[in-house]
This record gives C-alpha cells, structure tokens and sequence, in this order.
C-alpha cells in the first residue's frame, strides 16, 4: 500500500499522482496508470538483486509488436481505423489498469512477481499504445 515512505515502505519514492501536465502523446488512462504504478526501482527493490528485468525499450517494443500482430485489416476511413484500434487497445488498457489497482491490496508478505507483471504489463502497453498510433497514421 503506499504511504509517505512509498510502496509498502520499501524505500521507493511515492509519486504523486495527477499533478504533472497532461501529455499530448500518451492515452489518457495510460498516463493515469503510469502515474499510479510503481516504478522500475520499485520494482528491482521487491525483486531483490537475483532478479533480471528486461530493459524498458525491450519491454516496449515486445508490446509493440504484439499489438501489430493482433490487429489486421485496418479500415481506410480515419475514424473507423481509429475504433478499431481502440476497440483492441482497450482490453490490454483495460487489463493494466485492473493489475495496478490491485496492488495495494495485495498481502504485505506478497513477492515482487505481482508488481512485476504489473511492470511489464505497463511497459508493453506503451509499446501497444506506439504501435496503434503508428498504424492510425497511415497512409
């Protein structure tokens, strides 16, 4: 749960939530749920040194290329393309969203494989989230 002293007081830093600027790049919600996730030291501390995470840039292009390989067919009409992907957007959005807002309820004794996969989930949502833009922009 988080608190003065962060995510369940393991030495991360808190980041308040909603007080930087509105991004003009990033989905809404995906700005929310970053701002609400723990971040990458928080994670590594949980994690504890024997642990390897992928770097983000890997972690964002996996989830780029997954998103490209889930959507086809893309609709020429600008405005039906972009329902269409944010109609396969939006469950993985969806998904993030519900593994973050569980985290705090998660035990006290809970290993960092939870935040982790929230992590990751994140990560690759970004990496989503560049991909539906890049094929939006299409030509």
């Amino acid at each position: 749960m988080r608190s003065e002293t962060g995510w369940r007081g393991k030495g991360c830093v808190m980041r308040p939530p909603f007080i930087r600027p509105p991004s003009h790049v990033l989905h809404p919600l995906l700005e929310k749920i970053i701002l609400l996730a723990p971040d990458r030291t928080c994670v590594l501390a949980f994690l504890g040194q024997n642990y390897f995470l992928p770097e983000d840039e890997q972690l964002q292009r996996n989830g780029y290329e997954l998103f490209q390989m889930m959507v086809a067919d893309l609709p020429t009409i600008h405005q039906e393309r972009g329902n269409h992907l944010e109609a396969h957007f939006r469950p993985l959005l969806n998904a993030a969203m519900e593994m973050v807002m569980t985290l705090p309820d998660m035990p006290e004794n809970t290993s960092g494989t939870y935040y982790a996969q929230a992590y990751i989930a994140i990560q690759n949502l970004i990496g989503a989230q560049k991909a539906a833009m890049s094929m939006y922009c299409r030509a």
